[in-house]
């Protein structure tokens, strides 16, 4: 059994990154999205649209996740719906995907997104009807994979190759967005937006708003994921663990600072615009 037939799906994310890569996966699924960039922006949709999915961001700077689905709840109820409203996190804790769905979610997707798990969420949700078939074997995967990497210019390949806090996960990095075209296109949204965020990192730091620190972090921790960057993703877990514990981050904040900047010199192929 394939994905039902002209779905119509809302991706909700405030990173435009996060929406590319949802969508060219449900894309390859034979499925259109609309996409929105915020909380506010996805109720005005749904009063204005009906859908057969929403892929909801968790954290968002306007509304977060939960209090968005408690609005669509209720424009739901007011038409006799039951839409699946499926949240997409980094939170991976089964505690807190135990609280997602307690808060109403119907699933979880955890970020970077898995494509095998976007094809389960969507045979689960959108069944009936007839897809092309999707090769979801490790076999196929990797072949796949593997071809995609070879796409990679020369000078990224050897970059994954070095050790030390700054490498990257190539392989992490195109299974998580799908194919050596978007890849790059993530690395170079992730190098270009380095100066900025290490500096509002820093300002939140020191102005000691740890909710802003919070949401900041959460950002880089998102992209660092996302495009591979392993080391990078966990000095960020770290640091949030010892900001939620009341813990002095200032040690580990530099370390993460230090690392997080070491990819902008080594990613300037890709900001400067050449060798794509």
């Amino acid at each position: 059994m394939g994905v039902r037939p002209n779905s119509r799906v809302l991706i909700v994310d405030d990173m435009r990154v996060n929406r590319m890569i949802l969508s060219s996966l449900l894309s390859s699924n034979g499925i259109t999205a609309d996409l929105a960039g915020g909380g506010a922006e996805c109720v005005e949709l749904c009063r204005k649209n009906r859908y057969d999915l929403i892929l909801l961001d968790h954290r968002m700077p306007d509304q977060d996740g939960i209090d968005t689905l408690a609005q669509l709840k209720e424009i739901f109820k007011e038409r006799g719906e039951d839409i699946p409203v499926v949240c997409h996190t980094t939170d991976y804790a089964q505690k807190n995907i135990s609280l997602y769905k307690a808060a109403g979610f119907s699933d979880v997707l955890i970020k970077p997104i898995d494509p095998r798990e976007v094809t389960r969420i969507l045979m689960t949700y959108l069944p009936e009807g007839k897809n092309k078939a999707i090769d979801s074997s490790d076999e196929g995967e990797n072949s796949r994979h593997q071809k995609e990497l070879d796409r990679l210019p020369g000078w990224l390949r050897e970059l994954s190759e070095r050790e030390g806090p700054s490498c990257l996960d190539l392989l992490a990095g195109i299974d998580n967005c799908d194919s050596a075209e978007f890849y790059l296109d993530a690395l170079s949204v992730f190098a270009s937006s380095i100066t900025e965020r290490a500096a509002g990192i820093e300002d939140a730091l020191k102005s000691g708003d740890k909710r802003l620190f919070l949401k900041r972090l959460h950002a880089v921790k998102s992209m660092a994921r996302l495009v591979g960057a392993e080391r990078l993703s966990e000095l960020a877990d770290i640091l949030e663990e010892e900001s939620q514990e009341g813990t002095d981050t200032a040690s580990d904040a530099g370390k993460l600072l230090d690392c997080y900047r070491e990819y902008l010199a080594l990613l300037t192929p890709l900001t400067a615009g050449n060798d794509r």
